[in-house]
């Protein structure tokens, strides 16, 4: 079986919750990578947009099979590599409450966090804090889901995490998140930053994201 092949760059938050998975998997020598520069515009070139025309990262390419949502690619990682694994979706209940997850990140939570930073990366907004409103009331909702578990899905870690946790690391950046008002989140976010690759997954491309939105909010 040929590797698979992942165009990231790992400012975007979906991309980091990839890289998660794959260091979670233990299979970065399973996986090829090629770097797609966004803030170099990378992604709207031709030979990029004939792979993905949504021109976004990640995408993962493996043989005949092209993926352009980062949920359905760790859906498939865990499919793929995690079948002998604590990552193993084989149980169809485990399956449905990370797919729950995943499906509240895709439609609610991230698609919240990347209208506020596409306006904030468009410079249509320059005080962040009068349009926290909908980020904050995301959090809420996962302070709820994580009242039931330990974890974002369940009691054990899956890629819901990873997902989560890419969007609420970045979201971090322009809404603290406060043990006051989210102790559950607070604790679990604390949690995932202990893992032992969550600094090279994601720490790394969240410094270069908080870099390029302080070089903006600072203007």
């Amino acid at each position: 079986m040929s590797k698979p092949v992942l165009y990231y760059d790992d400012v975007s938050p979906p991309v980091r919750s990839v890289l998660l998975t794959i260091a979670a998997l233990d299979i970065n020598d399973k996986i090829d990578l090629s770097w797609i520069h966004l803030f170099g515009a990378a992604h709207l070139k031709e030979d990029f947009v004939k792979i993905n025309p949504l021109h976004r990262v990640p995408v993962l390419q493996h043989e005949d099979l092209v993926l352009t949502d980062s949920h359905a690619i760790l859906v498939y990682l865990c499919d793929i590599f995690g079948t002998d694994s604590n990552f193993s979706l084989e149980n169809p209940k485990q399956r449905a409450k990370v797919l729950n997850r995943l499906c509240f990140n895709n439609s609610i939570f991230f698609a919240r966090d990347a209208e506020l930073m596409r306006k904030i990366f468009q410079r249509h907004i320059t005080d962040v804090s009068e349009h926290l409103k909908p980020v904050e009331e995301a959090i809420d909702f996962l302070e709820i889901y994580l009242s039931d578990s330990h974890f974002v899905a369940c009691d054990e870690l899956t890629v819901a995490d990873f997902s989560i946790v890419a969007t609420l690391s970045t979201l971090e950046s322009v809404c603290p998140i406060e043990e006051s008002r989210w102790p559950k989140v607070h604790d679990w976010y604390g949690r995932m930053r202990q893992l032992p690759y969550y600094h090279e997954a994601n720490q790394v491309g969240l410094d270069k994201l908080r870099d390029k939105l302080n070089s903006i909010l600072m203007k």
